[in-house]
């Protein structure tokens, strides 16, 4: 297990873009007997994601249709998560009711087994890095785990903050909506409203872009997002 986590930290430090840190993500993942991997960097207090990375292709967009479809209602799940630490391990038991929509999407999505390692550098800045699948780690692989993953997701951040992620943010198709509406004069109930979703979802999606960008209102990010070209 140790010649495995020294070879993982080396390629996490040489790790230059989104492209190398899902690659490690994919690898770690298979070594310890997962099918794939994602890292989730919070941001607004657990209100919305600042960065999120995955080595499935399969779950593209899933943040957004997890939002966007109202499935996301609380942010308490995650803080207690993130609050918690350790390694979790979480199954199909936390689902009380079958036809809980959000047990249709994990199942959809391959989130229903998962290995979470919390991640909690400051108040502001946690995340997690989740494996999907229902293998149990052995105490030496947790620790490992949760070295890496710290390492893992301290190199995504930085490459995150000084702007290396695709020389420029990647919004959701959902976020480049309800940007192209506001940009277009519409308040967030209008934007609701057209895109039949809650106001409160709206401003959500509005938080997330502006985390992306680093931009302090509504107005400096529809601004912002039109001067990079994102939408």
């Amino acid at each position: 297990m140790l010649a495995l986590a020294e070879t993982y930290f080396g390629r996490i430090r040489k790790a230059l873009n989104d492209t190398d840190i899902i690659d490690i993500l994919a690898d770690l993942s298979a070594d310890l007997g997962f099918r794939s991997g994602y890292l989730v960097e919070y941001a607004n207090a657990f209100k919305s994601a600042a960065l999120i990375l995955d080595s499935s292709s399969a779950r593209a967009g899933w943040w957004d249709q997890y939002v966007s479809n109202g499935l996301r209602t609380s942010t308490k799940v995650a803080a207690d998560i993130v609050d918690k630490g350790g390694v979790q391990y979480l199954d199909e038991t936390r689902f009380s009711d079958p036809r809980d929509p959000v047990f249709a999407f994990a199942r959809k999505t391959d989130m229903i087994n998962l290995a979470i390692v919390p991640i909690k550098f400051t108040d502001d800045v946690a995340g997690l890095i989740a494996l999907c699948g229902e293998k149990h780690l052995s105490p030496e692989e947790e620790r490992a785990l949760q070295m890496l993953s710290y390492s893992l997701f301290a190199q995504a951040r930085v490459l995150r903050t000084s702007g290396v992620f695709a020389g420029r943010p990647s919004l959701t198709p959902r976020e480049r909506e309800v940007i192209s509406l506001s940009s277009q004069g519409f308040s967030a109930q209008q934007v609701a409203e057209e895109l039949g979703m809650s106001a409160r979802t709206v401003t959500q999606h509005m938080d997330n872009v502006a985390e992306k960008l680093g931009t302090k209102n509504r107005v400096h990010t529809v601004a912002e997002a039109l001067k990079r070209d994102l939408l």
